[in-house]
């Protein structure tokens, strides 16, 4: 896959399952910012997908 496509893609799934999310609004509100990304980026399906996406980005270099 070419690095436009897994931009496009990772753009794609941040802008329709990220962008208003209410559970990082929650933890954000009630805990702090970090521990609000860190839920997004260890725990959320869409956020794991999204890490698994990207680590593509760095094994084509």
């Amino acid at each position: 896959m070419e690095r436009k496509e897994i931009l496009d893609e990772i753009d794609t799934l941040i802008k329709t399952y990220c962008d208003g999310c209410f559970v990082y609004k929650h933890f954000r509100k009630d805990h702090s910012q970090k521990f609000a990304q860190s839920f997004c980026i260890n725990k959320c399906t869409i956020g794991e997908k999204i890490k698994t996406i990207g680590k593509q980005l760095t094994s084509d270099c």
